[in-house]
């Protein structure tokens, strides 16, 4: 009996010395906890994830947002009256802001986390507004301060709140991401455009082409379906060849020519094409001429008297042999007519006059 009483005054004692330390411990860390909640914040950090790449927004503008325009005197408020939580609701209010935490350490230092949001594509809708889109398909105003460069799309309707808007935003983003994720299709293509049935066309740097890309399902075939014919055709015969290349059909490109298409040049054989053409209208006009002069001759032959007998023909007896003229003759007689037509009539005049006998009239008879 006695041993089990000398247990049991142990545990109490035990249990006893128990409630005293944690008692003494308890009080010890509320007057600890009553004297930092008097004191005030020694310091302010503000830490900007992202401040490297995007500049939204700068520390004074968080110190603004959560201190100074809130009217807070940091050096005579203590830390126990100070609104951390508060602080965090008017940062997060930020449009560029997409998360921020505030809190004081055991120094305490009060140091406030803010994240930037990351636009993916900057929109132009149909009426010229103009906004960015981020990794949560959330509209982004633009800085007036800052712009940040990425890519375009245009012709963007009205986004709203509804369902057919956000499936827009989903596509737009897939699609813009894809292309920003392979370095060629990042430099090569310039813009994108949304048509009225929310399908999509691009418009390359290189090249002069609309490309007709449908909507944002199989985005990576495509590309990679556009990228051959670039390889294969477009690299043979021209980039100026097609106006328009059609991607929305699957494992196929259809091109459609560009009218009047000029092919390339080659300044020899337009040169050689050019005097060809001379010679040739010159051999035709020669050649009418010629003809020309033919049918004037046959002309005069036939209403001519007598016809000149050319050199070194015999001649039959009895009846005289009438020959055609020759070329040689004719083409002589063509140069000779001009000059000599006054001669001819001269000497015709005076041999008529010779052959002519005087007529002589008779005396009367007596």
């Amino acid at each position: 009996m006695k041993k089990k009483r000398k247990i049991l005054i142990r545990k109490i004692l035990q249990v006893a010395f128990t409630i005293i330390v944690s008692t003494g411990c308890i009080m010890a860390i509320v007057s600890a906890s009553r004297i930092d909640d008097n004191q005030t914040v020694k310091n302010v950090v503000v830490h900007i994830k992202n401040d490297k790449k995007y500049h939204f927004i700068e520390q004074k503008e968080i110190l603004n947002l959560a201190i100074n325009n809130r009217n807070i005197d940091l050096a005579h408020t203590p830390l126990s009256k100070l609104d951390v939580h508060g602080m965090e609701q008017v940062i997060m209010a930020d449009p560029w802001v997409s998360d921020a935490q505030v809190f004081v350490d055991n120094a305490h230092v009060l140091h406030m986390y803010v994240t930037q949001r990351i636009p993916v594509v900057r929109l132009f809708q149909k009426n010229s507004l103009s906004y960015y889109l981020d990794t949560t398909l959330s509209i982004m105003p633009l800085s007036a301060s800052y712009i940040y460069y990425t890519s375009v799309v245009t012709n963007v309707p009205d986004l709203k709140n509804d369902s057919v808007s956000w499936a827009l935003r989903k596509q737009i983003v897939s699609l813009v991401r894809t292309i920003q994720a392979d370095s060629f299709w990042s430099a090569q293509i310039s813009q994108v455009i949304v048509d009225s049935d929310a399908t999509f066309e691009l418009l390359p740097v290189l090249g002069s082409q609309t490309i007709l890309f449908g909507d944002a399902t199989r985005v990576k075939e495509k590309l990679n379906n556009l990228f051959i014919f670039y390889k294969n055709v477009l690299n043979r015969i021209g980039w100026d060849k097609y106006e328009t290349l059609d991607v929305r059909f699957k494992g196929q490109v259809v091109a459609s020519p560009s009218l009047p298409y000029v092919g390339p040049v080659d300044k020899a054989i337009v040169n050689m094409n050019w005097i060809n053409s001379i010679v040739e209208t010159e051999a035709k006009n020669d050649s009418k001429d010629s003809l020309h002069v033919a049918d004037a001759k046959n002309k005069q032959t036939t209403t001519a008297a007598t016809l000149v007998k050319p050199k070194n023909t015999p001649v039959k007896t009895g009846k005289t042999a009438l020959l055609k003229p020759t070329k040689k003759q004719l083409i002589s007689s063509s140069a000779e007519k001009s000059g000599k037509n006054v001669d001819k009539k001269k000497k015709n005049d005076k041999h008529d006059k010779k052959h002519t006998k005087p007529k002589y009239i008779l005396p009367e008879k007596k």
